[in-house]
């Protein structure tokens, strides 16, 4: 009778699947999630990301969103890596579970590269721009 496939994980496992997700390079190759449960809820996580990052910056009306999103996703990573720390979890479970919190991850750092552009110092450059555009205007008018 071998049910070594619903074993609870050993201390060690858990340490290296723990000390996995803690490391910063944890992410480089991976894959975004096609989408994730936050909170009970399902969300295509890849295609709002895919999405927000297409426009280049983040517009106006999506930065709450984006935010709130982002704040989701940080509470379920809290969330889950207190489940890998002390759940009763089998190996496969710990492992899946250490995956899914590299992927979201993955979309946190991804959201947190947006460029949110300063709405004051978009107004402050088009303010530079007139003025430039006046001085010239009267550069010519004098000349």
């Amino acid at each position: 009778m071998d049910d070594s496939g619903d074993d609870t994980i050993s201390d060690r496992r858990r340490d290296e699947l723990l000390e996995r997700v803690q490391r910063k390079s944890a992410t480089v190759g991976q894959r975004l999630p096609e989408s994730v449960e936050i909170q009970g809820t399902e969300m295509n996580l890849k295609e709002f990301v895919w999405e927000t990052k297409r426009q280049g910056n983040v517009p106006p009306e999506l930065r709450d969103r984006v935010r709130k999103v982002r704040a989701k996703l940080n509470a379920e990573r809290k969330d889950r890596k207190q489940r890998l720390e002390s759940a009763d979890l089998t190996e496969a479970e710990a492992e899946e579970l250490a995956q899914s919190i590299v992927g979201i991850d993955r979309a946190i750092s991804a959201l947190q590269n947006l460029h949110e552009p300063d709405l004051a110092d978009s107004a402050r450059q088009q303010e530079i721009e007139s003025n430039r555009r006046w001085v010239s205007f009267l550069d010519n008018i004098l000349d």
